[in-house]
């Protein structure tokens, strides 16, 4: 009997070994596993992300399994019950393969961990749904492992160092995996991620970085050493960065100045989110990183650094300016006052730019203007006669303020 185990290992070693000379070798790796066990199995990292699982089962009344195969992941209440269970801890004290069974699987389970460098990295799950487990099933699932350990680290995918064990979690969070604030809680848990109660997602763009003084990956470890409760991921070749904090001023003001120097001098883009507190929504802030860089481009083209709440009514502007539809809604008396300033030589449209973006206060637009504050005041009362409106209405007011941001943006966007 021994010496047939022994062959039977010997064979599978060999179709191991062949496979693993192949390239993305990982599914072909996990099809062999279910071929040499008789039962289908799953591959799950440390946070119960499925990195690889058999593709063709007729598994259909097992909730964990069926869950595993639809969502990738484990839904609030299994994980829970496991983190409850200690099923990591009972994974991690077991160096040899062990059974396991509980009330969210109807089938019982062959378990062993996946290490690399004496760390756990991830777990096999075998499914008793074919065939109830031979005593052989142990050996093979070992040799198994051994062969998911090397196919894992030749996977550019998964940085499998300590300290970088949260990148894929970050990089699911972007993409909008998680929905349940609950088991994303949980996961970070697991993981040793302590966060504030406000977030940002600041997202470092490439396109002009130096990469003769620094590459991503130094500049990744960099900023995340700068900021505290912050995490970078290398993301669509940038780097993105889940920072939290407390106070919001204080991180826009100190923390985050303290990186403006590397990241100019590294030619890097900043764009920067709006605050949130449901990290659920990092997804959605993430997209007004990568927004706020690409309004900023069209804007402000000589600065790096931008933030999204900065540019909010030019995101707006520029969705509506796809219709062609935008310069429909610019103010008539708008309209009406530039044609003034260039027949009769005036500088009507800037004093009541001026007027408007300083509050209606006659001081601070004359200073601004460089001109006296009766000569401002003056002007304002020329203005609203020429114009017939009410500039005390607010909806008025708004919508030639919205006006000017229109012509603003399409001015740049044309150049």
């Amino acid at each position: 009997m021994e010496d047939q185990l022994h062959a039977l290992l010997s064979t599978y070693s060999m179709r191991l070994m062949k496979t693993l000379s192949k390239e993305n070798s990982l599914q072909s790796l996990v099809e062999l596993g279910t071929e040499m066990l008789g039962n289908p199995l799953t591959v799950t990292d440390i946070v119960t992300k499925v990195i690889a699982q058999t593709a063709t089962t007729h598994v259909t009344d097992d909730p964990v399994w069926n869950t595993l195969n639809s969502e990738k992941y484990f839904d609030f209440e299994t994980f829970s019950y496991y983190a409850k269970n200690r099923l990591g801890e009972e994974t991690e004290k077991h160096d040899k393969p062990f059974y396991w069974s509980d009330p969210y699987c109807k089938y019982r389970r062959l378990m062993n961990k996946i290490t690399i460098g004496g760390k756990t990295l991830a777990t096999i799950a075998v499914c008793a749904h074919n065939r109830d487990f031979k005593k052989e099933d142990e050996a093979i699932l070992s040799l198994l492992c051994d062969a998911f350990a090397i196919e894992l680290q030749k996977d550019k995918y998964y940085q499998f160092s300590q300290g970088l064990l949260h990148q894929g979690f970050l990089q699911d969070l972007i993409d909008g995996k998680y929905t349940d604030e609950r088991l994303i809680i949980e996961r970070m848990k697991v993981l040793n991620l302590n966060f504030k109660s406000k977030f940002f997602v600041i997202s470092l763009d490439t396109q002009y970085f130096n990469t003769t003084s620094a590459t991503l990956p130094y500049m990744r470890d960099t900023v995340e050493s700068k900021l505290v409760n912050a995490k970078a991921v290398i993301y669509n070749n940038n780097v993105v960065i889940l920072a939290s904090c407390e106070n919001e001023m204080h991180f826009l003001e100190i923390q985050l100045n303290s990186l403006k120097e590397i990241l100019k001098k590294n030619n890097m883009q900043v764009g920067v989110s709006r605050s949130f507190t449901h990290i659920t929504e990092v997804k959605d802030h993430y997209l007004e990183s990568v927004e706020a860089i690409r309004l900023g481009n069209i804007l402000n083209k000589e600065h790096y650094f931008y933030r999204y709440e900065n540019y909010i009514l030019y995101d707006l502007i520029s969705n509506y300016s796809r219709t062609d539809k935008c310069r429909r809604l610019i103010h008539h008396a708008l309209i009406k006052l530039i044609e003034y300033d260039k027949e009769n030589g005036t500088d009507y449209v800037q004093s009541l730019y001026n007027y408007i973006y300083y509050f209606k206060n006659i001081k601070d637009s004359a200073e601004a203007l460089n001109i006296h504050r009766n000569t401002m005041f003056h002007r304002v009362e020329k203005i609203e006669r020429l114009l017939n409106v009410d500039l005390n209405d607010t909806d008025v007011v708004f919508q030639l303020y919205l006006s000017y941001k229109i012509l603003e943006y399409c001015k740049n966007s044309a150049t």
